[in-house]
């Protein structure tokens, strides 16, 4: 649920940079209305109701405002602009920035209007009993999409397209295609474009749509829809046991069905997540049907209790309070496995877990996770806040069943883990002024980060810190259970952002996106010029200043998202401003582009190469053809392949140089397949002369490596040995 969620976030950011810069819509959705000529059999969709419906709200919203602020479209222009001239640096073909705005711009002008991509149900001649389909419903824009649409047909080529018979309708497709049926067209205002569809399923209720929406998005509130998805993971089964028997391997499903029913999954139904805006936040809410009595995984979540929150200290930006049975998880898993494989997965891990556990001197199941009782809560702490911790951190608090058995098993594994490490990790202990024992795991590389894990415990919790300071605070807050501290639940914005919480919670969590972003902000302006420097070595002048979005930034409300079972299934709900995952990361993907930068001068090679290997999997397959026709014998020279659609552009490395007059491959013929240890002969491969390291090699057995100059001449010598044969010079470009 959380993941779908978050990929329905990074989906709307998508949206909103290419364009998507959300009229207010009244009862229903355009994606409501869009259901109405969704296929019967529908198993999957993601939906948008598109920008001209979400228009206003979006503007109002924390991504919206940042999407339109000046500063950011400046800065998203200019790093555009130098991405597209490196992408484009000694290349030959001008055409490509053109065809990349053009991709972008008709991008834009269909996320204006409603569109739905699914699968549904079909029956086929071939492949998957299943068909994939794209419905936009064009609205007053169908002249410009249609337009759109004749431009792109323009260039596949009127030579190429023809009229296609699907059902009562006449659509467009491929002319002579022996290929996965495919074909597209006008039905009034809807555009649909379906693959593996010859009966027309997604394309019937197109002229004649259904009097009212379907059932698959009422289980949640809807807010505009900006993004909406849908599956019916008990239907999709279903046709992945059709297709394996059709297929004649269902047999090999047996695991997988075994490994669901174990894992709880196999009860899971449809599950609905929606996005969309109200009031200025971005809301999103999720449904996972799931039948009471819940087995397996899903057994696992128990309620929380949400006075936990009452330890979390009053700076906290975020904090999230859990309670998962980790001893039900490791339960669930084994028996998995034991279902799966009884005769040898399970008895190998089995002996694998005894044989750890007797070297390390702990037990897992009955140690380690018995002495753990579910309940936990962490939460982090700004930087420049606390004397006693300035660079901020996190703290976590797990409640224990048992904290003796807990201390023993984590010391007793500390002691291991150092011995082991050689002095990248060093286990100590000191006392506190009130006789508890706090054991610091330091570890050089995050000593560096100024980052000192330590945990204690105190009472029937264990307090981790991410510093020494830090766990001090926590043990404090825990071994006065909160009393006269001020707490984040006591705050005026936890209490608003929470208002009206559902009983029996499964999880909870809340941030303050003010100061979130804020710290977040102020991280990425500490890497940025480390960004712009790795830039530049990859010949990529980046802004030098981030934009300013600090009269943004003061509208900021904390965000809450909380979850809670029913009979009926799990529910999630979120309301903030939509950027917390994405602040997340936002540091570290700042130091990833400086590493990364300069690697991506050397893109353009990379790519050559791996198109130079997909080209010698073309051949390698000519090649078993040829050999299949010739009792196992190669030709003796590579133009004989041409029978088996192996052109002379075939044989022409992307790699080679144009001033580069020799031949693209080399080949070594009058080989046979009928070798024992066919893998470790070469058969074709790159001409060393054009290149200077890593290079395509063919080999016997049709496998293609990457191979080093050196590797190369040592796979060629135990060829050529065996063939009896003088071994050709091998000189590589810079030798």
């Amino acid at each position: 649920m959380i993941r779908l969620r978050k990929t329905l976030w990074i989906c709307l950011s998508l949206l909103v940079a290419a364009g998507f810069v959300p009229t207010e819509t009244a009862a229903g959705s355009a994606v409501e209305e869009l259901t109405r000529v969704l296929p019967d059999e529908t198993v999957y969709f993601i939906a948008t109701s598109g920008g001209d419906a979400l228009k206003d709200e979006c503007a109002k919203s924390i991504p919206g405002r940042i999407g339109n602020d000046p500063q950011v479209t400046r800065f998203v222009a200019q790093i555009k602009t130098e991405l597209m001239a490196m992408v484009t640096r000694g290349e030959d073909h001008p055409e490509v920035p053109q065809m990349v705005n053009m991709a972008l711009e008709y991008g834009q002008l269909i996320l204006k209007r409603p569109i739905v991509i699914g699968v549904a149900q079909a029956e086929t001649a071939e492949g998957p009993p299943a068909c994939l389909f794209a419905i936009l419903d064009a609205g007053d824009r169908k002249a410009e999409l249609a337009a759109v649409v004749t431009r792109i047909e323009g260039m596949i080529g009127e030579d190429e397209i023809g009229e296609v018979e699907v059902g009562a309708l006449t659509m467009r497709g491929p002319k002579d295609s022996d290929e996965v049926p495919l074909y597209w067209g006008w039905v009034g205002k809807y555009l649909i474009v379906s693959i593996n569809d010859a009966q027309g399923v997604a394309a019937k209720y197109l002229a004649n749509p259904r009097s009212a929406a379907t059932d698959h998005l009422k289980k949640v509130p809807g807010h505009g829809d900006a993004l909406v998805a849908y599956y019916d993971v008990q239907r999709i089964w279903q046709i992945v046991q059709s297709f394996a028997l059709r297929e004649g391997g269902q047999d090999d499903l047996i695991p997988v069905k075994v490994a669901l029913d174990e894992l709880g999954v196999s009860r899971l139904g449809a599950v609905v997540a929606r996005v969309g805006f109200l009031g200025g936040d971005l809301v999103s809410d999720s449904f996972a049907e799931m039948p009471e009595p819940r087995t397996g995984l899903f057994a696992a979540s128990k309620p929380v209790d949400t006075s936990l929150l009452g330890l979390v200290d009053a700076m906290a930006v975020n904090a999230t309070i859990m309670n998962l049975d980790l001893g039900h998880v490791y339960d669930t898993a084994m028996k998995t496995l034991k279902a799966v494989s009884p005769d040898e997965g399970y008895p190998e891990v089995q002996e694998g877990l005894a044989e750890l556990e007797s070297e390390v001197g702990f037990r897992l199941r009955n140690g380690l996770l018995k002495s753990l009782a579910g309940p936990v809560v962490f939460y982090s702490l700004p930087a420049g806040r606390m004397p006693e911790a300035p660079m901020g951190g996190v703290v976590a608090m797990l409640k224990l069943s048992d904290p003796a058995l807990f201390e023993k098993t984590m010391t007793t594994l500390g002691v291991f883990i150092g011995e082991k490490a050689e002095g990248m990790l060093q286990v100590g202990s000191q006392t506190d002024d009130d006789g508890r024992t706090i054991h610091v795991w330091a570890s050089p590389a995050l000593a560096f980060a100024q980052v000192m894990p330590t945990w204690s415990v105190v009472g029937d919790h264990v307090v981790i810190g991410s510093s020494t300071a830090l766990c001090t605070m926590g043990i404090q807050r825990v071994a006065s259970k909160g009393d006269g501290k001020p707490s984040l639940a006591e705050s005026d914005s936890y209490k608003k952002a929470t208002a009206g919480l559902p009983k029996d919670l499964l999880s909870l969590s809340y941030v303050d996106s003010q100061a979130q972003f804020t710290q977040m902000m102020m991280q990425l302006q500490q890497v940025w010029p480390l960004a712009t420097m790795g830039a530049m070595k990859a010949g990529i002048k980046l802004p030098v200043m981030l934009p300013n979005l600090g009269t943004i930034v003061k509208d900021m409300q904390p965000a809450c998202e909380y979850s809670y079972a029913r009979p009926d299934g799990f529910y999630s709900h979120y309301r903030g401003t939509g950027l917390e995952v994405s602040l997340r990361g936002a540091a570290g993907g700042a130091v990833g582009a400086a590493v990364l930068m300069p690697a991506l001068a050397r893109s353009r090679q990379t790519a050559r190469r791996v198109s130079s290997m997909n080209d010698l999997k073309q051949v390698g397959l000519a090649l078993s053809m040829y050999a299949a026709d010739h009792e196992g014998n190669l030709p003796g020279d590579l133009k004989e392949l041409q029978p088996y659609h192996v052109s002379p552009a075939d044989l022409e490395s992307p790699r080679k140089p144009e001033d580069f007059n020799g031949p693209s491959y080399m080949y070594v013929p009058d080989q046979s397949v009928n070798t024992e240890q066919a893998g470790r002969y070469v058969v074709v491969y790159e001409n060393p002369e054009f290149c200077s390291a890593r290079i395509a090699v063919l080999f016997l057995d049709y496998h293609i490596e990457a191979m080093s100059p050196q590797a190369l001449r040592d796979a060629l010598k135990v060829t050529y040995e065996r063939l009896g044969r003088e071994m050709p010079e091998v000189r590589f470009k810079d030798e």
